[in-house]
């Protein structure tokens, strides 16, 4: 269960990030540079959170296995 809640985070943010891009949200008077910017840097961070989480994820399995391994 917590694995499907870390990947509806990170995809929540990346899907912010695509909506700060694109100028849906940004308000007229200010500079839409700013938010495309800040857009890209929500997507690049939600991508790299699920690239990180998945090494971990695999890291640890991995450690897991090992030490079943080494007790029997």
């Amino acid at each position: 269960m917590l694995h499907y809640i870390n990947y509806i985070i990170k995809i929540a943010i990346i899907i912010i990030g695509i909506i700060f891009a694109s100028g849906i949200l940004a308000p007229s008077h200010e500079d839409i540079n700013m938010f495309r910017i800040m857009g890209g840097v929500f997507i690049l961070f939600g991508v790299y959170r699920i690239v990180i989480y998945k090494m971990k994820h695999r890291e640890y399995n991995f450690k897991k296995v090992e030490e079943e391994d080494e007790s029997k």
